[in-house]
């Protein structure tokens, strides 16, 4: 990771101090780029090997309180939730912010200290509550996830019976060593060469079909033939084992291990947006995640090891004598961020981002007029970053989209960094609510977690 890392650094100088005669970058320039920076990723950590174990509805537990941790790489955020009477209310919020030496490069490299820091905001979020819940959900954070979206489609032996939680269990389990020799391939591909673990992390169903009508719930449905997509998330075994271990540690309860990059079509399930065109993008501290969705369906995703700790690093180039919480006040600031100097380095900043992501949209030969862009990160709550964000991302596309942070998605009476927390807590209440009540509506609700 590290040699990737610096790749990037480079890169990201040249582009910043050359002082470019022409700043319209070639999109088949900007594709082999992408490409190349993703072979490299894979030759420095390739993954061929495919484990999986098949998880079934029935393995989850009643819970009427638990835990949820967003598992950040700058800071932990812990929050305690409860779901009375069908409904969720959070009774406990607390971050926590990590010791510098827990991450490098993104990657865990402490994981005693990671514990330590998330137990800490644990403790934090549970200060008012007369005990502490087991229960425990966590994200998971990655820039080597790969996913493979895979449908099947085949005929009821009596289209007259009605479809089953367990049917479906079936089916997925059933497609699961074809997503596996799908994922081996394009491990393959990115790579060359076969080597090391990929751990199948969750799989979930992104679309069902009977006789041809797309349904949000096929349970208790009749039909004939039936078609099911499902989203397979993998990520290195090496990640896994270590967020394992770190969960061990804890000794809590695990409801579900979510991969980053699930989380945010979740907060906006619950509004008017969710059948709309629309692109996810989250600057984190270390990575930075796209994700396409259209017609209430997940199309991509990708994330690239890249986040706002590198605009601060060219920032502190150019401030060499601020510390870092001068820094982050320039980032939070929007009369300092707009002083020529800074929305500079900012704008180049944005711009290599951009390229990344319309790089990557090209591969994936994804032609989307967007109608949304939901942003994530603390770098957006500031509304002059936000602004220019936005207008960057319109110029290259070409048209005007509607532009929300996601956080502005979440309820109210929450905080604005809780969105990642919020929206775990969802998947949480959602599975409890699909054990006791199969007849609800289950697309991208039943998220099959792989232990």
């Amino acid at each position: 990771m590290q040699i990737l890392q610096n790749f990037f650094k480079y890169f990201f100088k040249k582009s910043l101090y050359n002082k470019k005669n022409n700043r319209q970058v070639q999109l088949e320039n900007k594709i082999d780029f992408f490409k190349k920076s993703v072979k490299l990723r894979h030759n420095y950590r390739i993954f061929t090997k495919i484990s999986a174990m098949s998880f079934h509805l029935a393995h989850i537990h009643d819970y009427e309180r638990f835990l949820v941790i967003d598992m950040g790489t700058y800071r932990v955020r812990a929050g305690v939730y409860k779901v009375e009477k069908q409904q969720l209310k959070e009774i406990g919020y607390a971050t926590v912010r990590q010791n510098r030496k827990n991450f490098s490069g993104g990657q865990i490299s402490d994981m005693q200290g990671v514990a330590a820091t998330i137990e800490q905001a644990i403790l934090q979020a549970s200060k008012d509550l007369d005990h502490i819940p087991e229960d425990i959900i966590i994200s998971f954070p990655s820039s080597d996830f790969l996913f493979d979206s895979i449908t099947t489609q085949y005929t009821r032996a009596d289209p007259s019976s009605t479809l089953t939680m367990q049917e479906l269990d079936t089916m997925i389990k059933k497609i699961e060593s074809q997503s596996y020799a799908r994922a081996r391939e394009k491990a393959r591909i990115r790579s060359g060469v076969f080597q090391d673990d990929l751990r199948l992390i969750s799989s979930t169903i992104t679309s069902v079909a009977i006789d041809g009508k797309k349904i949000t719930n096929p349970v208790g449905f009749s039909g004939g033939k039936v078609m099911l997509t499902v989203l397979n998330v993998f990520a290195p075994a090496s990640e896994f084992n270590i967020v394992r271990s770190i969960i061990a540690s804890l000794g809590r309860k695990m409801i579900s291990l979510i991969p980053m990059p699930l989380i945010f079509p979740k907060v906006v399930e619950q509004t008017e947006y969710i059948n709309e065109r629309a692109c996810y993008l989250d600057i984190g501290y270390s990575h930075t995640t796209v994700l396409v969705m259209q017609d209430n369906e997940i199309k991509t995703f990708e994330t690239f090891p890249v986040g706002a700790r590198m605009c601060m690093e060219m920032l502190r180039d150019e401030h060499k004598t601020s510390s870092l919480l001068g820094i982050e006040n320039i980032l939070i600031s929007e009369s300092e961020i707009r002083e020529p100097k800074n929305q500079e380095i900012l704008n180049d900043f944005f711009e290599y981002i951009l390229d990344m992501v319309w790089a990557f949209l090209e591969q994936e030969q994804l032609n989307v007029h967007f109608t949304n862009l939901f942003l994530h990160g603390n770098i957006f709550e500031n509304p002059a970053i936000f602004k220019i964000f936005g207008t960057a991302f319109e110029e290259n596309c070409g048209y005007s989209v509607r532009k929300k942070r996601l956080s502005s998605l979440v309820n109210p009476e929450y905080r604005h960094d809780e969105s990642i927390t919020y929206g775990l807590a969802l998947t949480a209440s959602e599975l409890l609510v699909v054990k006791k009540d199969p007849l609800i509506r289950i697309l991208r609700y039943v998220l099959y977690s792989y232990e």
